[in-house]
């Protein structure tokens, strides 16, 4: 019995010293994630959760691995949130944003629709939701860019790259040693502004900038006047290495501007507009140093944050609000001006988006923006993406990701669009065997600019030539011992890539086969060449010249009527006539033979003393030539 006692005693102790621990423990975590020390709250939590249940420590460890973007842990910290009863229907929508993150779109579904059960009214979970169900509608782009992480060493986390002259400056964070000073949210250092240059392909090793603008606390990210002399960047409020806060007892964020002095920037000097209240940030300049756009969440905006502009008058005008073409009721950051084509772009995740924060771009038509463009994947990620930017070439530039983890700089550049290519293909045969013809050459002249190459035919008789688009072709088939094949071909380039087949059967050369020339016509007893008859022979040229290896014999025929002398020398003349033709238009003498035969080569029955239709006269009546020789 006194040892029953004496156990039951020692566990009660137990009990009170584990749950005093426990206590312990779940206030010093609250204590660091009211105080925005997350990194530091997160192992207080974790160590409660080890020994007790606590909702509290639940729904905070969660929101902590949230607010440091560490969405895996966030997921699996929200998949416990969620089933707790009565909990903030808040938390469905933060557990479906970690599951898009990761990628796991199918099962945010359901939750996005719970949250909306709840608040049906929320456009930017309405726009979450949207992009989750139609993701394809952002991956347009992919192809038409390309998008590499920056390889600058020696930094854990860094962002908001921008170029100045022959350098990029950015803001960045180091890993902090044992007893190093730390922000307490990220568990990393506080973030200095950097610069960089490349080279080749190769990123300096990054340095802090020289002069009095790096302190104690947060610098940047930054933005330039066009001559690279001036500067506006965000910083955290502090004085003389004292941070300030507000009424809420938050640390806000302001803009100040410094001058380049003798290769240091000093002076810095505090915008009109900053605060103690809420935060101002994220500068971008307009290229003529009139406007400074800027992020803050100053009471009567949209939403979380609001992008707002200042001009310049002489001094900084006061802060104006982009309107609700750009702000939504979520957040909006990171503007970037680019005067060039009047675009703008920004970060939302109240737009329609594929997860966290996107890029948006929209443009300035002289009185009011366009509605803002998501510019899709592969710029944009199921991450954050954020603080765009532009190289002076406007067609490369700097974006900020944690697509990869860690915020990270990554280099963007737009691919050239890759011409489509157009082919003619096809075949060479013997148009007598139908066979292939291997060693052909098949010749292509193009029309427009009088260009010529050719292609051979492989073992198949089977060629492939690459040929413009909005082009005029020839196409010159030929082989020893075949007569030449002409074709043409024609792409219009709106047939993106199209083949065109051109199959080409040459006629073998037989000597002395006679072929017939088609609609050679005389007036009745005569041999002057008529004009119908001159564009039959032009024909004719035309094919001597292509093949202009043989020597033919141009014979004429009659039919029966009339005596066989008349028709001979009728004959005669015709054959000599059309050869005469043939040299007046440049072919050699050398290769033509006249000849008349009158009716001595009949091809039917119509001799002498049988009746025939008129029909069956004209087959006999006809103009041949026949190869005599190929020489060479």
């Amino acid at each position: 019995m006194k040892k029953t006692l004496s156990v039951s005693l020692t566990s009660f102790a137990l009990a009170l010293l584990l749950s005093g621990c426990t206590s312990y423990y779940l206030k010093k975590a609250n204590r660091e994630y009211e105080s925005y020390n997350y990194v530091t709250a997160i192992d207080g939590y974790r160590k409660v959760l080890k020994s007790t249940q606590s909702n509290q420590a639940v729904i905070r460890l969660a929101d902590s691995y949230r607010l440091i973007n560490k969405s895996d842990k966030a997921e699996e910290a929200y998949a416990e949130v969620v089933k707790i009863k009565d909990i903030d229907p808040v938390n469905y929508y933060y557990y479906a944003k970690a599951l898009i993150n990761n990628g796991k779109r199918d099962a945010a579904k359901p939750w996005i629709d719970k949250y909306l059960l709840s608040k049906p009214d929320d456009k930017t979970a309405q726009a979450l939701r949207d992009a989750n169900n139609n993701p394809a509608s952002f991956t347009s782009e992919e192809g038409l860019f390309k998008v590499e992480m920056a390889a600058i060493d020696g930094l854990a986390s860094c962002f908001g790259a921008i170029e100045r002259k022959d350098e990029v400056v950015f803001s960045g964070q180091t890993t902090v040693g044992i007893g190093g000073k730390k922000d307490e949210w990220s568990g990393e250092s506080y973030y200095d502004i950097y610069s960089a240059k490349k080279s080749g392909g190769t990123w300096s090793k990054p340095h802090s900038i020289e002069g009095d603008v790096n302190g104690l606390y947060h610098e940047g990210p930054a933005t330039f006047s066009k001559s690279g002399d001036e500067m506006y960047y965000t910083r955290s409020n502090y004085f003389k290495k004292k941070l300030k806060a507000s009424s809420k007892s938050e640390n806000n964020l302001k803009i100040f501007k410094a001058k380049l002095v003798n290769g240091k920037w000093e002076g810095s000097e505090e915008m009109p507009f900053n605060s103690d209240e809420y935060s101002v940030g994220h500068p971008s300049l307009s290229a003529d140093g009139k406007t400074l756009y800027f992020t803050s969440d100053m009471p009567g905006g949209q939403g979380g944050s609001d992008i707002y502009f200042s001009k310049w008058d002489g001094k900084w005008g006061k802060p104006q609000n982009m309107g609700p073409e750009i702000n939504t009721p979520g957040k909006e950051s990171f503007p970037y001006s680019h005067d060039e084509d009047s675009s703008f772009y920004f970060s939302s995740d109240g737009n329609v988006s594929l997860g966290g924060l996107d890029i948006f771009k929209c443009k300035w038509d002289g009185s009011k923006w366009s509605s803002p463009e998501n510019i899709k994947a592969p710029l944009n990620s199921q991450k954050d993406d954020f603080a765009f930017s532009m190289k002076s070439d406007a067609k490369s530039g700097y974006l900020s990701s944690n697509r990869g983890g860690d915020d990270r700089i990554y280099e963007w550049a737009a691919i050239p669009p890759v011409e489509p290519v157009y082919y003619t293909e096809g075949t060479v045969t013997d148009k007598a065997t139908g066979k292939p013809l291997p060693g052909a050459k098949v010749l292509f002249k193009n029309m427009d600019d009088g260009t010529e190459e050719f292609v051979t035919t492989d073992e198949n008789g089977k060629y492939k030539y690459e040929i413009k688009p909005n082009k005029h072709y020839d196409i010159i088939a030929s082989k020893d011992l075949y007569f030449v094949k002409k074709d043409k071909v024609f792409v219009p380039k709106s047939k993106l890539g199209e083949s065109i087949t051109k199959d080409l059967a040459l006629e073998p050369i037989v000597i002395d086969k006679p072929i017939v020339i088609e609609n050679i016509y005389y007036d009745l007893g005569k041999w002057d060449i008529r004009p119908e008859a001159a564009a039959e022979l032009d024909k004719l040229v035309q094919f001597l010249r292509d093949n202009g290896k043989i020597s033919i014999e141009l014979s004429s025929h009659t039919d029966c009527r009339a005596s066989d002398q008349y028709n001979l020398n009728l004959s005669d003349k015709r054959a000599k006539s059309a050869v005469d033709y043939l040299i007046s238009k440049g072919i050699e003498g050398t290769r033509l033979k006249a000849k008349g035969y009158g009716e001595t080569k009949l091809l039917n029955k119509c001799d002498d003393g049988i009746t025939c239709t008129e029909e069956e006269h004209q087959l006999n009546r006809r103009t041949e030539i026949k190869v005599l020789k190929i020489t060479g």
